[in-house]
């Protein structure tokens, strides 16, 4: 067991740390002296110490409360889909191993159960996508619930393999099929799709701008990937559709959705077309950035506003 000292801008301060049981234990680095941080130190080696020698006072956390803080911290944290299909998973697992000890719960477990599901799929005719989906789903648990109370267990999930998937091209609706959706709308709901087809904006960004977004040779667009992550800013070139339009500066581009406009959905069916949506519409742009402008990979990533050129690159296909 050792303390530490740090300079500051604050000033110069003392932090301990030790290990106990293969764990690390850290403090924050607040304390005036060397000897009060030893007394922290002490007093934590002892807490930890205890707790390792009276598990049985320690009351056993059920996978049914596990779940329970998962998904208080998911509903708060991300978003509502994210939230339910977590839900959905928990629950079948819950229903399968039934409200046992979080800590009894072994990799084989986990694997048996994703295994069944994997074989329902099969029968279905399903690709195994939502049986991976659900691992990442367990694993986060796991993780969550390991971190939040200290559990001196192993995640069960680690170790076990995806299963193996079919991968898909996204569909690129041609320009035939966009002008016929367009010859359908009035012209608020082709200028959102114009919008979308020139900038690969995801649908709630456009819904968003206001006439501080709109520059000469530019729009901001903003993304929020989850419910409580930050807004990030980035810049697409303006499309020609917005270039004759003059908004205030607190007025919104397109004020008449707050959520996910639904007509687009409804004129692909009545049209009979191959089933896409606005998230086609990006792919689409993307690939003509890519192939056809070849614009390099990296500025395409940065107006797309991905984070990594893999994610990017999944978006890329040759226009014909």
């Amino acid at each position: 067991m050792s303390a530490y000292l740090r300079k500051l801008k604050k000033g110069t301060f003392w932090y301990y740390k030790f290990k106990f049981s293969g764990t690390v234990y850290f403090s924050e680095c607040i304390y005036v002296s060397k000897s009060e941080a030893k007394r922290a130190e002490a007093i934590k080696y002892e807490e930890v110490s205890n707790k390792k020698r009276n598990t049985l006072d320690v009351p056993v956390l059920s996978l049914r409360d596990a779940i329970i803080e998962r998904l208080d911290y998911v509903r708060a944290k991300k978003s509502v889909d994210y939230y339910k299909d977590n839900k959905r998973y928990y629950s079948m697992l819950l229903k399968s191993l039934d409200n046992i000890p979080i800590d009894s719960i072994t990799r084989k477990d986990i694997n048996d159960f994703i295994f069944t599901q994997a074989k329902i799929a099969k029968l279905a005719g399903r690709d195994n996508y939502a049986v991976n989906y659900m691992l990442n789903l367990f694993k986060a648990l796991f993780n969550y619930t390991i971190e939040s109370h200290e559990l001196n267990m192993r995640n069960p999930c680690l170790g076990i393999k995806p299963f193996a998937v079919k991968k898909k091209l996204k569909y690129i609706p041609s320009d035939k099929e966009i002008e016929a959706v367009r010859e359908l709308c009035d012209p608020y709901q082709k200028l959102l799709i114009d919008f979308v087809s020139e900038t690969a904006a995801r649908i709630n960004e456009p819904l968003k701008v206001t006439g501080k977004d709109v520059f000469d040779t530019y729009v901001v667009l903003y993304t929020k990937k989850s419910k409580n992550s930050n807004v990030i800013p980035r810049k697409v070139p303006k499309p020609d559709c917005i270039k004759d339009i003059k908004i205030e500066p607190d007025e919104r581009l397109f004020k008449l959705w707050s959520d996910t406009p639904k007509f687009l959905e409804r004129k692909i069916q009545a049209l009979g077309q191959h089933s896409w949506n606005w998230h086609n519409l990006r792919h689409r742009r993307a690939s003509i950035w890519h192939t056809v402008e070849k614009r390099p990979l990296y500025e395409v990533m940065c107006l797309l506003g991905h984070s990594q050129l893999s994610t990017t690159q999944k978006y890329l296909q040759m226009i014909v």
